[in-house]
């Protein structure tokens, strides 16, 4: 299998392929311009597949750096998945993809309009969010002239920036100590790639500055980003901490890929969170678990509940309501 699966990364490679995703009991697949199809003539993975070329994956999920593989280095995510284990594999340094190429919702399109605040793109291990958030930091860079603070500890894309002046981290500085600096110093943008588990505060003061704050969050909800974002403030510091959130937060937006109806490929599911006056005060009071009904009144404004995508998955025959009522907000959608 070892020399099979060395054939699906050069596969992926000679189509200019984003990711290649490799998961036990299923045929191997590629995204290709946003769109996950299997590749032609491929078998399916054997349980053990992927330890055998990947090596041991502990926890329930996890990623590293690995290769060369077709000769070059690639970026692993892997999780535990209902059918077993899962990998999306990702070559390290390809240009970030158009954000039109991705098939991202209209709601999503519409954020290349925003000029300040924080944007964050969520989901499970895996599902593709980091190409979509590189996506759109590369386009906003490309369309505007911006003072840009890339501060991304692990950079996967090569992000395009037009004119925009783009300053990257620096050896042993802390992110807050990054970030307080080129706040002073005027910066625009913040791409920061994956969140830590660490205060938040800095990057809520450096929206609350008029900077726009882009990132990315291991989550599988809106609602669980926001129970993420506070889960490392103190005591005296959380109120400060949902005060600036409530105020500066732009937009989640949240992917996952879910098994189709004829279980042999994975489709992208979304859902779509804009604050709003309803949304604001349930981050401020900290009432997080309201916000899936409460985004329910924003539909008209753009915003895309998860079980409204699901819904169209269901419709359009991509998945089927069985599959569907295991992520689903509310199965009584799906009966």
């Amino acid at each position: 299998m070892a020399n099979s699966i060395d054939l699906y990364l050069n596969n992926a490679l000679q189509l200019g392929a984003s990711d290649l995703i490799l998961a036990e009991g299923l045929v191997p697949a590629v995204r290709v311009a946003g769109l996950v199809r299997t590749i032609p003539d491929a078998s399916k993975l054997e349980f053990g597949d992927l330890e055998k070329f990947l090596g041991p994956l502990d926890g329930e999920n996890g990623a590293f750096r690995g290769g060369p593989w077709a000769n070059i280095e690639w970026r692993v995510r892997y999780s535990r998945e209902a059918f077993g284990k899962m990998a999306i594999l990702h070559p390290v340094g390809m240009e970030a993809p158009n954000l039109a190429s991705l098939s991202v919702p209209d709601s999503v399109r519409s954020l290349l309009g925003v000029s300040s605040g924080i944007v964050l793109f969520a989901g499970p291990t895996s599902c593709g969010k980091t190409t979509t958030a590189s996506a759109y930091v590369s386009e906003l860079c490309s369309q505007k002239i911006l003072r840009a603070s890339f501060l991304d500890p692990l950079p996967e894309f090569r992000l395009q920036t037009g004119q925009s002046l783009v300053k990257k981290n620096r050896a042993k500085v802390s992110l807050a100590d990054e970030i307080a600096q080129n706040v002073r110093s005027g910066t625009d943008l913040f791409w920061l790639g994956d969140l830590q588990t660490e205060s938040c505060i800095p990057m809520f003061k450096a929206a609350e500055s008029g900077a726009l704050v882009v990132a990315t969050v291991n989550a599988g909800s809106a609602k669980d980003v926001l129970t993420y974002l506070l889960a490392a403030e103190t005591a005296e510091n959380k109120k400060l901490a949902q005060t600036l959130l409530a105020a500066n937060l732009k937009a989640i937006v949240t992917q996952k890929l879910i098994l189709s109806a004829d279980g042999s490929t994975l489709v992208p599911a979304w859902e779509v969170l804009y604050n709003d006056t309803n949304i604001a005060p349930l981050i401020h009071s900290g009432e997080y678990y309201k916000v899936p009904q409460a985004m329910r009144s924003a539909i008209s404004e753009g915003a895309l509940p998860l079980d409204d995508s699901l819904l169209a998955l269901v419709k359009e025959g991509f998945i089927t309501k069985e599959i569907a009522r295991l992520y689903a907000v509310d199965e009584s959608h799906f009966l």
